[in-house]
């Protein structure tokens, strides 16, 4: 994209963060607090339950005022070209200023990137009274050497690039620059980086040179050898114009036919700057690369395999060769004493996508040898660490618990990301620590921390989704419930592109208030409108037999609906329904009577809208309500018989629906053979439904060998 469409778009959003939200978070708790923390107005019994959840209440009622930079922490930021402050963003690349600063601190690295050299002092006799001299009549030479003079000035006497006297000379240098050599070209450009920033990335003067010197590079390139086009893409780094330059784009194309043949620390400058530019795939054959990775990765230090880690992880580019993989777990083990925090970092984000089923152990391993140096590692760390085994479902208990003490003990020291990390990965293991038991209070009371609310305004996916995760867990803060589904912060959410997903997550926290939130809940919800059209767009799929391409999940539940019908003595006994409307996957639903005999679900039941809560319905005799959970693959921690956390919320739920929920776990329904998935069933069934189980399996048998017969005899 180029700069001067980029900086519009950037601008306004900088101008929203800085603007709008400043009143958004604040306002919606401050209505609540008026109107429904009033002690007169909650009664005794309410105020009771409110005092469980830690005094769920926000202890401020002062406005909130954004500093020019609207930021809530202070860091340090760069201009897109100097390294100066920007006027509208705070905010540093700290991983790649990183990743550049091991690269210029090898040897290998020396000859192909930037460093911070003192200006040469050849050129001050030249061009003292810039505005003085005609450039238009100057030779190309001259005019190169007037602008590195007058560039290296501004060390000593600062000034404006867009100044009027600087105009002619930006403008006759960005028409000659096929006239110079290379060299002169690399020289404007490492010159170009002096001089202070300018108002705006598309400055006239500024936006005219860079991208006639983005042009001119791109078109010398394919005549340049690898090390000078590492070389020139380091400087584009210096100016900060990677992300959108046209070279580093181009460069990454070029040499990714090439990733076979490059020697080790050429692969991984080479990643380098495909993480500056974002874009990898379609430029490389993923396994061509992969495959010489494996080959020299024992050649490389931990530091660098950091920066390589960066460079697939910063462009959603993840690893598939197992081997590869393999050999970065076992470097990464033996390098933990060494290894800095943001090169771990890079590693573990890249492993904790990558990482496949078959290799969970391997993980497991990981996290074993990391659980020792928890103490030593930064927050940003200890969150990677925390969320490493997220993806595969492999919960190290040591090295989790150990995080969240570390993480409760320094809560307000962490940002809101790190919370709301955090309190996902404690909630998908359905986890409460037992160093720190309170750890989910005393992250609602840190939400409620008026030093919160500017970095809520900034982000608030992070605490609506923090305020997701605590439900999920079964504490429901009425205040923060209603801070997060509040008009103005469902308003925000749904301005912002990259918030298109939290539509479900609001639609799963307005359901759970209506099934388990507190009695009296006198918070904000959504209105019914807004309800019906989210629970209609995401509402779960019934899987059907005619239906092509079912994924493992649906076929798992058609063959457990065929196995229990055979139970129940039918398949009109059975059904396949959304009883929760919010959740994902749909369940099994059958009836019995007290005795524990199948009876037919009423056609009350089976006409209800598929949206719709569906409640145990009332029949005038006494039925037993039934529903079964079909435990997929992602419905269980590793290599245990624990129920993930949206698994045992689901579950939570139905109970208090009024059902009789049971739970049929994969990985022993799917043993071969009928008998053995009847045999599951039974015992899933056995603890919790009111079923009478006795001789239905040896029915179903006859039942299925009946049915087969049949069919076998309507192929002949």
């Amino acid at each position: 994209m180029c700069a001067h469409r980029l900086w519009p778009t950037v601008q306004a959003l900088g101008r929203g963060l800085i603007n709008n939200r400043s009143e958004i978070f604040q306002q919606g708790v401050r209505a609540y607090n008026v109107q429904n923390l009033n002690s007169g107005y909650l009664g005794q019994s309410y105020q009771q339950q409110n005092s469980q959840y830690g005094n769920d209440h926000f202890p401020w009622g002062q406005r909130i005022a954004h500093n020019s930079r609207g930021a809530f922490m202070r860091v340090v930021s760069q201009s897109l070209h100097t390294g100066n402050a920007l006027s509208f963003k705070d905010f540093q690349d700290f991983e790649n200023e990183h990743a550049h600063a091991i690269l210029r601190s090898l040897p290998a690295y020396s000859a192909t990137t930037v460093g911070e050299d003192t200006p040469d002092t050849a050129y001050y006799h030249y061009a003292k009274h810039p505005s003085s001299v005609d450039w238009s009549i100057c030779s190309p030479n001259e005019v190169v050497e007037g602008f590195i003079a007058i560039s290296q000035m501004c060390h000593h006497q600062p000034m404006n690039l867009e100044d009027a006297q600087h105009s002619n000379l930006c403008d006759v240098l960005s028409k000659n620059l096929s006239y110079i050599s290379d060299q002169q070209l690399m020289s404007v450009l490492s010159s170009l980086a002096i001089w202070p920033p300018t108002d705006t990335i598309t400055s006239p003067n500024f936006v005219g040179l860079w991208n006639a010197l983005d042009q001119e590079c791109t078109q010398r390139m394919k005549k340049w050898g690898m090390s000078q086009m590492f070389l020139v893409a380091d400087h584009w780094y210096a100016l900060r114009l990677s992300r959108i330059s046209m070279y580093t784009v181009q460069m990454t194309k070029h040499l990714g036919r090439k990733v076979s043949s490059m020697e080790p620390s050429q692969l991984v400058q080479y990643l380098f700057y495909a993480n500056l530019s974002r874009k990898l795939i379609p430029l490389i054959v993923m396994n061509d690369l992969e495959k010489r990775l494996t080959e020299v990765l024992q050649h490389v230090s931990i530091e660098e395999l950091g920066v390589i880690a960066m460079g697939f992880f910063k462009t959603q580019t993840f690893l598939k060769n197992e081997q590869l993989i393999e050999y970065i777990i076992k470097k990464t083990k033996q390098n933990l004493e060494f290894v800095s925090d943001a090169s771990l970092c890079a590693i573990l984000k890249i492993l904790r996508k990558s990482v496949p089923g078959t290799q969970w152990k391997s993980l497991e391993g990981l996290l074993d040898s990391l659980l020792p140096h928890i103490p030593r590692l930064n927050h940003m760390c200890l969150l990677q660490v925390a969320l490493l085994g997220n993806n595969l479902l492999v919960f190290h208990q040591g090295a989790v618990n150990a995080i969240a003490l570390r993480f409760y003990k320094e809560l307000k020291f962490l940002r809101l990301k790190d919370l709301e990390r955090m309190t996902f990965a404690l909630m998908l293991y359905s986890y409460v620590p037992p160093s720190c038991p309170d750890f989910f209070v005393k992250i609602a009371e840190e939400l409620r921390q008026p030093e919160r609310i500017s970095e809520i305004n900034l982000y608030p996916k992070c605490f609506v989704s923090c305020i997701v995760y605590l439900v999920t867990m079964g504490l429901y803060p009425p205040d923060l419930i209603s801070a997060a589904l509040q008009p103005s912060m469902l308003a925000l959410l749904k301005k912002n592109i990259n918030y298109a997903d939290m539509a479900r997550e609001v639609n799963e926290l307005d359901w759970a208030v209506e099934i388990e939130g507190p009695p009296g809940y006198p918070g904000y919800r959504l209105d019914p409108a807004t309800r019906i059209m989210l629970t209609k767009k995401y509402l779960a799929k019934i899987p059907s037999k005619s239906a092509r391409d079912l994924t493992h999940q649906e076929k798992l539940i058609l063959g457990v609906q065929e196995k229990l019908g055979s139970l129940l003595g039918g398949l009109d006994f059975v059904t396949i329904t959304n009883i929760l409307p919010h959740v994902q996957t749909p369940d099994l639903v059958f009836c019995t009577s007290s005795e524990g005999e199948p009876i037919e679900l009423p056609c009350e039941f089976l006409d209800m809208d598929p949206s719709s809560l569906k409640y145990p319905l009332n029949m005038g005799r006494d039925v037993r309500w039934n529903a079964v959970i079909i435990g997929g693959r992602n419905s269980f921690i590793r290599n245990t018989s624990f129920l993930q956390g949206n698994v045992q919320m689901k579950k939570r739920q139905l109970s208090l629906l009024g059902y009789n929920v049971s739970v049929i776990p994969h990985m022993e329904y799917n043993r071969r053979g009928v008998r053995a998935k009847l045999e599951c069933i039974k015992r899933a069934l056995s603890e919790t439904s009111t079923l009478c189980l006795e001789g239905r399996v040896e029915s179903a048998l006859i039942s299925i060998k009946g049915q087969t017969a049949v069919k076998e005899e309507m192929r002949g």
